[in-house]
């Protein structure tokens, strides 16, 4: 998910994700490297930094789906 969207803030979406689903893992994506700034960016499981490359991004999303054993069912 991306810290900057263009008709939501995205860390409200993930304070409303984890809100509702505190157990789903999430990939912070922005191209901000000052979200270690905002507290509200810690609830994210994983961060991956703008331009990254997509085996970067495969890594992350490998460890999301490791980390919640639930979700290793719909892969």
């Amino acid at each position: 998910m991306d810290i900057k969207l263009l008709d939501y803030d995205g860390l409200e979406l993930l304070q409303d994700i984890r809100n509702q689903h505190h157990n789903l893992p999430v990939i912070l994506c922005t191209a901000y490297d000052t979200y270690k700034e905002d507290p509200k960016s810690m609830a994210a499981d994983y961060y991956v930094v703008k331009s990254f490359d997509l085996a970067q991004l495969k890594r992350a999303i490998e460890k999301a789906l490791v980390a919640d054993t639930s979700m290793r069912l719909f892969v």
